[in-house]
């Protein structure tokens, strides 16, 4: 994204390629060095800001081209070397007229503070009276040497500088016009607050600013078709008290608040001189129940945001020190955005269900555990669903055989509904098959937020080496050793029973 919020480039720059050819070998065409002149010169205000010209320098036919017409379409303003040649241009016509009529459509028009979105740049002395129509009334800049002629500066005098410094200076005033321009252009809609919960996962999608309105409408269309209802957390409030109640109520009422944050603070709340709806949004996350996704691009520099409070802002969200609640925070590309958001979902739908699930448990009814096992161990397996069986616990069967990372999915369709995770270690062969399974479990249960004593190596004749049984060194891991013994049972057997049903009664 370009630095003006809603663009891809903030320049668009049209020019003839016949004056771009240089009178020497040995030296870049002057649209070559002039380009590269401004880009040094506007990466020292902000590496955000994205310029396109056409550097392949191609013959144009006379069809205008859809990619030039796309680049237009997708930048804020153009910049026009304005030779001789250029009102000769068929095609560089084209590009202008393309640029003021994408323009008429936008909710910014032409005119950015007491600034034209069109800047010329005279490679010659031009009379005015010789301009085209659509650049009368604009002001340009003379990179001419003011001779009745006028021939291009060359970039080494100190008139080049001079006018590059000042064209710098007058694009900067127009970057941050064009901002406040878009923040009271942008139309105030309404949060759609959901009056009651219901069975259906809902996700509250907060205020946004400018540059993420078209990924999050996406995302929007992504999750209402995998079935999701989603609140819009656009504010209409005319006052904070107003915002504040609708907002706490939205995300009350969500299963899930989605806060996409960005280099820019976003609109101030009406009649606070201070705060900002995107960031007193994600504060009433902090103070609700509700579990909360924060996003951040992994390009927003934080260092190179100028408004102080803001930056402070996203340097405490992203340090986890702005509030005690536990939050999820990504910093990562635009792209991957919903598939996180869903992915993140899923994860809390899980854990309901597997809350749900031991609410049956406490109840009364059989506490479940998932017994995992290789093929090959069936028969162990069975012998101990017999024994557990008589002692209410009821084991959910998931064997798998092959490759354990291949077949994980079948493991983590089964976590929601288990309490508790026994894996059975049999065949000496197998043992970096439980390995293999029990870390990914952990990890699982980590996601899950389930620190407790879960897992259990259920370990068979033959007799084995406990110490060689790596994982079991981790403080959720408890091996249960019969490798030695013909039967569970006794005081083997009551310890065991005894942690199954641990922080489950």
């Amino acid at each position: 994204m370009a630095l003006i919020p809603g663009y891809d480039y903030d320049i668009f720059i049209s020019y003839v390629h016949a004056d771009n050819e240089s009178e020497t070998h040995n030296e870049d065409g002057w649209i070559d060095q002039f380009y590269k002149y401004l880009d040094t010169k506007l990466n020292k205000h902000s590496k955000d800001i994205k310029i396109w010209w056409d550097s392949k320098n191609l013959d144009r036919s006379e069809v205008f081209d859809n990619s030039i017409a796309e680049a237009i379409d997708k930048s804020a303003i153009m910049i026009c070397l304005y030779s001789r040649l250029y009102p000769q241009s068929e095609y560089c016509i084209k590009e202008l007229d393309h640029f003021v009529k994408k323009v008429e459509k936008e909710s910014v028009g032409l005119t950015v503070g007491n600034r034209s979105r069109i800047i010329p740049i005279f490679l010659s002395n031009i009379p005015y009276t010789d301009w085209l129509d659509k650049l009368k009334g604009t002001s340009g800049f003379p990179f001419h040497d003011g001779n009745d002629y006028g021939d291009p500066l060359k970039n080494t005098s100190p008139e080049f500088s001079e006018q590059m410094i000042q064209l710098r200076n007058s694009l900067v005033h127009i970057f941050d016009d064009f901002s406040k321009e878009l923040e009271k252009a942008r139309p105030i809609p309404t949060i759609e607050v959901a009056e009651e919960k219901d069975d259906t996962f809902t996700i509250f999608l907060a205020e946004v600013n400018d540059s993420l309105i078209d990924r999050r409408d996406g995302i929007i269309a992504e999750l209402k078709e995998k079935g999701y209802k989603v609140i819009i957390g656009d504010p209409s409030a005319s006052d904070a008290e107003t915002h504040e109640e609708i907002t706490k109520k939205a995300i009350s009422n969500a299963d899930l608040s989605v806060h996409l944050l960005g280099r820019f603070p976003g609109r101030k709340i009406t009649g606070d001189t201070e705060a900002h709806y995107i960031q007193r949004q994600t504060q009433i996350g902090f103070e609700a129940k509700t579990p909360q996704f924060i996003w951040v691009s992994r390009e927003v520099d934080f260092d190179s945001i100028e408004n102080k409070q803001h930056k402070e802002f996203l340097t405490n969200v992203e340090h986890v020190s702005i509030t005690d609640k536990k939050y999820e925070f990504i910093r990562g590309n635009e792209g991957e955005l919903a598939m996180l958001i869903i992915d993140y979902a899923k994860q809390l739908q899980e854990i309901k269900a597997q809350q749900a699930s031991q609410a049956v448990g406490d109840n009364g009814a059989p506490i479940k555990v998932l017994l995992d096992t290789h093929s090959d161990d069936f028969k162990q397996a069975f012998n101990l669903k017999k024994i557990l069986n008589d002692y209410n616990v009821d084991l959910i069967f998931n064997p798998e055989d092959g490759d354990p990372q291949t077949n994980i999915k079948s493991l983590y369709s089964n976590i929601s509904e288990a309490r508790k995770f026994i894996f059975l270690y049999a065949n000496e062969s197998h043992k970096d098959w439980v390995d293999i399974r029990v870390k990914t479990t952990l990890k699982k249960l980590m996601d899950y937020d389930r620190y407790g004593q879960d897992i259990f190596i259920y370990v068979t004749p033959p007799q084995k080496e406990m110490a060689s049984i790596k994982v079991a060194q981790n403080p959720m891991v408890k091996l249960v050793d019969q490798s030695d013994k013909p039967a569970l049972e006794g005081e083997l057997l009551q310890r065991f029973l005894q942690d199954l049903k641990a922080d489950t009664l």
